[in-house]
Formats: structure tokens, C-alpha cells, sequence
């Protein structure tokens, strides 16, 4: 399922769209981002076994930890929970290495539920 279509669906705030100065005609990265999997969970370790170039990490996290893991494992989507909003440097940082970051306003029970939902239709 496209990334737009995910966010749209769960009503997630997105913070980055995709490589900053991609989206020159109009959201062609968000748009073109095929979401296949879900890695949900906190800890960094189970993180860099799971998450792949198809992977949408759901997290609580917002750390220079998870810039570095979403860059060296390709990570196209984070997406935080609780309507968290991370500080600019966090967002400026997933923006320069082109990962997507958006914030549910659900926990990760719910959060995780939709996600399950969007993907197995």
C-alpha cells in the first residue's frame, strides 16, 4: 500500500515527506512509497533485524539513534505515536536522508490494529 494512502487512512500529521528539494512537483516521493511490512516496537536491536526498504517503523522513539538506523537500513517511514511532534533538528535530520516521518494520534495498540487492517485488505 502507498505510504500517502497509510497516513491518509490513519489520520497521521506528516512532519517530512521524502528527500528535501524531491518534491518539486507536488508529493511525488510520499506518493511513490510502497509500504509492504510494519515493525512496531522500542527497541533498537529487534529494529535493525526487522526493518527493510518496505518497512514502516511505528515507535515511541525520536532519538539520534533512530536517524542513524533509518539511514543505515534504508527506512523509508517512521511513524511516531501519541501525536508526538519530535524538536526541528529530529526532523531536519530524517528529511536530509530522505525518511518519511509521521506522527498517529493513536498509541501503538491502535496505531499497529489500522496498520494490520490497511495492509491485509
Amino acid at each position: 500500500m502507498k505510504l500517502s494512502e497509510i497516513a491518509a487512512k490513519l489520520g497521521a500529521r506528516v512532519l517530512t515527506r521524502g528527500p528535501m528539494g524531491a518534491q518539486t512537483a507536488g508529493n511525488a516521493v510520499f506518493d511513490d512509497v510502497e509500504i509492504k511490512r510494519v515493525y512496531a516496537g522500542d527497541k533498537m536491536s529487534d529494529l535493525l533485524n526487522a526493518a527493510s526498504s518496505d518497512t514502516i517503523v511505528v515507535t515511541h522513539l525520536n532519538n539520534q539513534q533512530l536517524i542513524r538506523a533509518a539511514e543505515l537500513m534504508d527506512i523509508p517511514a517512521i511513524c511516531l505515536l501519541h501525536g508526538i511532534v519530535p524538536d526541528d533538528d529530529f526532523i531536519k535530520a530524517l528529511g536530509r536522508i530522505g525518511t518519511i516521518l509521521m506522527s498517529s494520534p493513536y498509541g501503538m495498540f491502535e496505531t499497529c490494529g489500522h496498520l494490520f487492517q490497511f495492509l491485509n485488505l
